[in-house]
């Protein structure tokens, strides 16, 4: 029996972990994996399968690649009726029987952790442990439970050398451990209690081999990284004694980490370690209830801690029980003051399997039929408001998340009555002019955010974060004062002073005239690099290296 496991990406860049671990665990030749993205032609990726002549295709599916596995998976059936058709995957693992009745077309689902089962199956067939599946009379036959695997040690490395190689510049998922100590009622992983964790030394052994070839981001699965602090220690100690480039991303509770955590991540290597953090509320009554136990001062004064030395993703969920418009944006406020590189402003996905839908009622939850059931109200907060944290969401990744601004977004929300009403003033901008649901390039929200700011010292600022960000070597027709054309000549003085000083070490031995191709000179009025007072100064921008360099009148 030939059987293919298909993965469904989000995005080309990822790589798909749990069909490697299942083929790597059956180990047969007659077990491969296939890799496809949403953004491809259903009939592409239909047209693909096919032509894999499997007797056998397995989907991952998850809430944001469903639909798209029922329409290849329903076609399938339609020009190869014999073709045995499974899911599996978080998606359908907690009410396999609603699967099994809306689609005709399947087989069968294989609930929960898959190594196991899918060998029992190559083995045996569909009637084993952990399978729902339709017998040959077409009843819905549901077998018990699989106990998920114990020792995580008897699971292989799921990559091979070649793998790893061929996908080293996309995000590279890997798992040192299963499970979540939390209960958090939104959350899949509270359905499994137990936290399982692989050898340390087999996962330093593991991870070496990515920073061996030169994988551009590994990203640890595990639910909370940090869940046992004296072994996240160690791994993280050794992963920032690694003579790498590559990045490790994984979720940590920040409320636990203490100063010897604090002092890792500050003698590691710049940008070695991405760190995400889930605060998800800042309202006592709100965490109470989906039962989670974190301390915002201590999460506060972690993330303080680690800035500057480990890029920091924070997360906020609106639509979460007790949570009115009100309470969420003192949430906002909270959480942005901490100032993290990145705050993802999520809205709640009420998943099948979660205690958090089961309370559907008690709380009001109304919110989409089919995947990614997301909000769109309940007692506390209605449609329109989470429809004005949507616009706010939307300015928020593109003028401080995506980093392009950070330098103009500083001074705005130092400036601000608070950072709410800031993102707010932006998306009423948006609003009026009719720019949400339209394409915008960068240059062209630098040059919106310029209307809003106005002149002066904000104005230079934006300009500092424009050359400092932007490809386009033209200056903008917002910057304070028309170009400084005396400046196409003086730069090439400029340069050779920055030579001179040592501040292009990267360009010795190369001519001047090659170097201004890459470096662009900009004259501004006030002292962006230092305490922004009005001053005449002249800054170098170095576009390969990403350097600036400042030399004042």
């Amino acid at each position: 029996m030939k059987i293919l496991l298909a993965a469904v990406n989000a995005k080309y860049i990822h790589t798909a972990l749990g069909v490697r671990a299942l083929c790597s665990y059956v180990h047969d030749p007659d077990v491969r994996f296939a890799e496809f993205t949403i953004n491809e032609n259903p009939q592409d990726v239909l047209r693909s399968i096919y032509g894999s002549k499997a007797d056998t295709v397995m989907f991952s599916c998850y809430i944001w690649n469903i639909e798209f596995i029922v329409k290849v998976a329903s076609a399938l059936k339609k020009i190869s009726p014999e073709t045995v058709i499974v899911f599996g995957g978080p998606e359908v693992s907690f009410d396999s029987v609603y699967y099994m009745e809306r689609y005709p077309f399947l087989d069968a689902v294989i609930r929960g952790e898959g190594e196991e089962t899918l060998k029992a199956i190559v083995e045996s067939g569909l009637d084993t442990d952990g399978v729902t599946y339709r017998d040959s009379d077409g009843n819905v036959v549901v077998n018990k439970d699989r106990t998920p695997v114990c020792d995580l040690n008897m699971l292989p490395f799921p990559y091979t050398e070649r793998d790893i190689e061929e996908n080293k510049n996309k995000l590279i998922y890997y798992e040192s451990s299963r499970g979540c100590p939390f209960n958090c009622s939104y959350c899949l992983s509270s359905t499994v209690h137990s936290v399982r964790f692989r050898d340390i030394e087999t996962v330093k052994a593991e991870l070496s081999l990515f920073a061996k070839h030169g994988v551009r981001v590994v990203k640890l699965t595990d639910r909370t990284f940090n869940a046992d602090r004296k072994r996240a220690a160690e791994l993280m100690e050794f992963i920032a004694s690694l003579d790498c480039r590559t990045q490790f991303h994984f979720e940590i509770a920040a409320d636990l980490i203490n100063d010897e955590t604090v002092d890792i991540f500050r003698n590691a290597p710049r940008d070695r370690f991405l760190l995400e953090i889930g605060v998800q509320s800042t309202n006592a009554k709100t965490i109470e209830a989906i039962d989670r136990k974190t301390d915002l001062n201590k999460i506060s004064e972690a993330v303080r801690a680690l800035r500057g030395y480990a890029h920091m993703h924070l997360d906020l969920i609106a639509g979460l029980p007790y949570e009115d418009h009100k309470s969420f944006v003192r949430s906002f406020n909270d959480v942005m003051e901490m100032r993290p590189d990145v705050l993802q402003l999520g809205f709640l996905k009420l998943l099948r399997g979660t205690k958090l839908r089961r309370e559907v009622e008690t709380h009001g939850y109304i919110f989409t039929d089919d995947p990614p059931y997301e909000v769109l109200g309940n007692k506390y907060i209605s449609y329109e408001e989470l429809l004005e944290l949507k616009r706010i969401e939307q300015v928020l990744d593109k003028y401080y998340n995506s980093g392009a601004f950070k330098n103009i977004m500083d001074h705005l929300l130092n400036r601000a009555s608070s950072p709410d009403t800031l993102f707010e003033k932006i998306a009423e901008h948006f609003e009026e002019n009719g720019y949400f649901g339209i394409g915008l390039s960068r240059d062209r929200l630098y040059d919106i955010l310029a209307s809003i700011v106005g002149k002066g010292l904000p104005n230079d600022i934006l300009k500092f974060d424009f050359f400092a960000n932007s490809n386009n070597p033209s200056t903008p027709k917002w910057a304070n004062e028309p170009y400084d054309r005396s400046l196409l000549k003086r730069r090439f003085d400029l340069i050779g002073k920055a030579l001179d000083e040592g501040k292009l070490k990267e360009y010795e031995g190369i001519p001047v005239k090659e170097i201004i191709k890459h470096v662009i000179a900009e004259r501004f009025s006030y002292d962006v690099l230092g305490n922004g007072e009005k001053i005449d100064n002249i800054i170098l921008f170095d576009k390969r290296y990403g350097k600036t360099i400042c030399f004042y009148e």
